[in-house]
């Protein structure tokens, strides 16, 4: 068996993400995070370009970890990304005085072996970028990086999770891969 479609398999069998899909070499669907009360996309890439293995149970317990995150732990999430990035700007002017930790709103992640890529939407303090994190293995914080928003993207609204999957299902894979694979 493809070793995309034996982690897709699992996925799909321990329920950890709606709908779970596969294309250019990752796994992606949607799935809540209880503690932060949102739905994002979350897109499972074992990077089989650079590896000579896929460790299914390290894939699948990353993305019950991370999903599994406590509310307190997301706030330190939040307040490391905050002080990271407010000693990145020292004492320029701000646009938006809403606090960072407020703004922060997850919209999408990739759970890699060794590391997870969060995207960031900070629409009152960085309305025209997406603030992208890494957290290593454990969880802890390993960089932070505003980039700006693609503005060639179209930007599509659903109203529910279900329209949503109903989108991607619709739009065939190659527009599915790119809707999920960009988190926005």
């Amino acid at each position: 068996m493809d070793p995309i479609d034996r982690l897709g398999e699992e996925i799909a069998r321990r329920e950890l993400l709606a709908d779970p899909q596969s294309g250019a070499g990752i796994i992606f669907g949607t799935a809540r995070v209880p503690a932060l009360g949102v739905v994002v996309t979350v897109n499972v890439d074992p990077e089989l370009d650079d590896r000579d293995d896929l460790d299914v149970a390290t894939l699948t317990s990353g993305i019950e970890r991370l999903l599994g995150l406590s509310a307190e732990q997301w706030a330190r999430v939040r307040d490391e990304i905050a002080l990271e990035i407010e000693e990145a700007v020292g004492d320029q002017p701000v646009r938006e005085e809403t606090d960072l930790r407020a703004d922060l709103t997850l919209r999408s992640t990739v759970v890699f072996h060794d590391a997870f890529l969060l995207s960031f939407a900070a629409p009152n303090q960085f309305p025209d970028s997406w603030i992208r994190v890494q957290l290593d293995t454990e969880l802890e914080l390993d960089g932070v990086v505003v980039d700006p928003k693609d503005d060639d993207a179209e930007a599509v609204e659903f109203g529910s999770l279900d329209d949503l999957l109903d989108h991607l299902s619709a739009a065939g894979d190659g527009n599915a891969q790119r809707a999920a694979g960009s988190g926005e």
